[in-house]
């Protein structure tokens, strides 16, 4: 089976101007940068009402020729590196804010071709944006380029460990000759070959999960423009009973999709008896391919 989670829907940005820094309480601010981006399509500038890391103030953009840094204001003394350890250490703190980064990056999806940045990238004023801008022009535009009209999209394999076991050891053509010298033994040594084969599927089984992973890593990556393989996430992150042994990021074009989602569901049906299921997650900003190029 495919299970499917799509990215939470972040506000659609409407077709007003977009607005200057909202009031922060007062005192100095700072300039809390999420991606670099550029419209998708070249008439378009879309500005994004949506509420930033600090919820009293609104997201909006700044435009350095061709590349817009989408920016909101906060507090600099919330950011300072003292005050900043302080509330990384606020675990309520901490989720706010990461929602709140990801729900901004998210909101560019549809609109925008996007660098994401990292969560608490600062400047101190809008000019120090702009010389930014200037300085990794280049570099943001080349990284730019490679993302246009692709998205990324997640594939998150699992394993019932103890069906793959069962399959290799009823069905591997690897066992069948130890199988087929059963029904040939007696009693005793028949015992001590059940024992044998139990043994070498749980072997067998181990040494298939990770081929057929790689198998199925590869397979992904020839539909897509490129790939990246994550660690696989621990039961503890990840809340299911099954072990994750494949945590793939693809950067699919736009047009491609349906090829990807084809080969996924053929790679399905081919391992779902031996224990194997994906997850397909996205759309998601291009974490996995920005981050190499990141200029800023």
């Amino acid at each position: 089976m495919i299970a499917t989670t799509v990215a939470p829907a972040a506000p659609a940005p409407p077709s007003a101007k977009g607005s200057s820094p909202a009031e922060t309480g007062g005192g100095a601010i700072a300039y809390y940068t999420y991606a670099i981006a550029r419209p998708k399509r070249a008439a378009q500038h879309a500005p994004l009402d949506i509420a930033g890391v600090d919820p009293r103030a609104r997201v909006y953009t700044l435009a350095h020729g061709d590349l817009l840094a989408v920016v909101s204001a906060v507090p600099l003394a919330d950011f300072e590196p003292e005050a900043l350890r302080q509330r990384l250490a606020d675990h309520d703190w901490l989720r706010g804010r990461a929602l709140a980064h990801q729900a901004v990056q998210a909101a560019l999806l549809e609109d925008y071709t996007a660098v994401p940045l990292k969560f608490c990238t600062l400047y101190k004023s809008e000019r120090r944006v702009a010389e930014m801008l200037e300085s990794d022009g280049d570099t943001l535009r080349a990284t730019l380029d490679r993302l246009d009209g692709a998205t990324e999209w997640g594939v998150k394999m699992f394993c019932d460990r103890d069906q793959l076991v069962e399959w290799a050891s009823s069905s591997s053509d690897e066992l069948q000759p130890l199988r087929a010298s059963l029904g040939r033994m007696s009693a005793g040594a028949g015992y001590m070959l059940r024992k044998k084969i139990a043994l070498t599927a749980q072997q067998l089984a181990e040494s298939l999960q990770h081929s057929y992973a790689q198998a199925s890593h590869l397979r992904l990556s020839a539909v897509a423009r490129a790939a990246a393989s994550h660690p696989a996430q621990s039961a503890d992150v990840h809340g299911q009973a099954d072990e994750m042994v494949l945590n793939g990021a693809y950067l699919i074009d736009d047009c491609g999709m349906v090829r990807f989602e084809a080969e996924l569901a053929q790679m399905q049906a081919q391992y779902t008896a031996l224990g194997f299921r994906c997850e397909l997650t996205g759309p998601w900003p291009p974490y996995s391919f920005a981050a190499a190029e990141e200029g800023a």
